[in-house]
């Protein structure tokens, strides 16, 4: 079995892949297996514009010629190659013992600045309204006087 990777393209019931039309293994009829080859790709949730690898052989069903496909999956996902001038950075001669002493130092962190919190100021005081001193008058002491001799002879 081989593996043809590429971009997949569906069209109606036909989907290829590199421009080679994809036919289900094991179909006889070939209009068959071109639309069995699309609602199997389509069922594991490829859409044209996918990246695909498609699992079969090169052959032919009937008159049609394309790839006679037993599975597809989705490309592995491997890690870009990093580019030339970005290998040039680093140093080859970091060693064991150097990546290590490298992850004993502690990064230097800056001390802040404390500030001393600012003190609040105190809140004004309310004024409480003095009660006013009523001034006696002669006529007033008099009417005291009065009462307590009406009281007094009751």
């Amino acid at each position: 079995m081989s593996r043809f990777t590429g971009i997949l393209q569906v069209s109606q019931n036909q989907s290829s892949v590199n421009g080679n039309i994809l036919l289900m293994s094991g179909v006889a009829d070939p209009s068959q297996a071109m639309s069995s080859a699309t609602s199997f790709v389509q069922g594991k949730g490829f859409r044209s514009g996918y990246r695909i690898v498609v699992i079969g052989d090169l052959g032919q069903v009937g008159s049609i010629s394309g790839i006679i496909m037993t599975d597809a999956v989705a490309p592995s996902v491997t890690a870009p190659t990093p580019a030339p001038a970005a290998m040039a950075a680093v140093k080859p001669a970091a060693t064991a013992m150097s990546v290590s002493q490298a992850a004993q130092k502690k990064p230097v962190v800056k001390k802040k600045k404390t500030v001393a919190p600012k003190k609040k100021k105190a809140a004004p005081k309310k004024k409480v309204a003095s009660k006013k001193k009523q001034t006696r008058t002669k006529s007033s002491s008099k009417r005291k006087a009065a009462r307590k001799k009406s009281n007094r002879s009751r």
